[in-house]
């Protein structure tokens, strides 16, 4: 897949020639008998500001090709810049440094947040672990990114379980919010919700897009 985008855009994310493969064990000695072609040679551009759709059914590696962009899951080859770096070869302290400008909301707004933990601390414990806020700034920083959110700086308290599902999805991006990125990678984020607040949410999106100057890499499967 290659998609053509104005030479004048600056480009904030480039892949090129994207694959990931997984392997196929078989047998006791678990040799590898073939490949999942989970991404196989995905090519695209984001430039500023921009909202790029990745439509396509389920299994077909929308969601993979996602987790590679951010390496959550290693690619198997191609390049991968992000504003003009490529990230393909970095290693752990070196990614670290550019997480800050790739976040990602997950599809399933129920198992991706930590039932144990309070979801004002789910949200701070970015800005701790990049040392960009903690202690009262990092709960300063959460109320407002609760309040730009839709949800109420006194909800920081409570669990994801006293949550209904489009509130669960406003605290998985308060949380890809906290660390002001650039690029926000959305995977199926209204999919799990009621058709009645799947608008409210993708509304919150553009909403947030305007404020931020954000780009988007939005998958669906329709």
């Amino acid at each position: 897949m290659a998609l053509d985008k104005d030479p004048s855009m600056r480009a904030l994310l480039e892949v090129t020639d994207l694959k990931t493969h997984f392997p196929i064990r078989k047998g006791v000695f678990s040799r590898i008998s073939g490949q999942v072609h989970a991404v196989d040679g995905v090519t695209l551009t984001i430039g500023d500001g921009e909202t790029l759709g990745l439509v396509g059914e389920s299994g077909s590696g929308k969601s993979t090709l996602g987790k590679s962009i951010m390496r959550l899951v290693e690619p198997t080859s191609g390049s991968i810049k992000i504003s003009g770096v490529e990230i393909t070869g970095l290693n752990k302290q070196e990614m670290f440094e550019h997480r800050r400008q790739v976040q990602m909301v997950f599809q399933d707004p129920y198992s991706s947040l930590n039932p144990r933990i309070p979801v004002g601390k789910i949200v701070a414990e970015a800005l701790d672990i990049h040392g960009v806020a903690s202690g009262r700034e990092a709960d300063d920083a959460v109320r407002e990114i609760f309040r730009r959110v839709g949800l109420r700086p006194a909800q920081m308290r409570n669990f994801a379980n006293e949550f209904s599902g489009g509130q669960r999805q406003r605290v998985g991006i308060a949380r890809a919010l906290a660390l002001n990125p650039k690029l926000i990678i959305a995977d199926e984020p209204v999919s799990a919700l009621d058709v009645s607040v799947q608008a409210q949410v993708i509304n919150l999106f553009m909403d947030l897009q305007e404020e931020f100057g954000l780009s988007y890499l939005f998958i669906a499967h329709d």
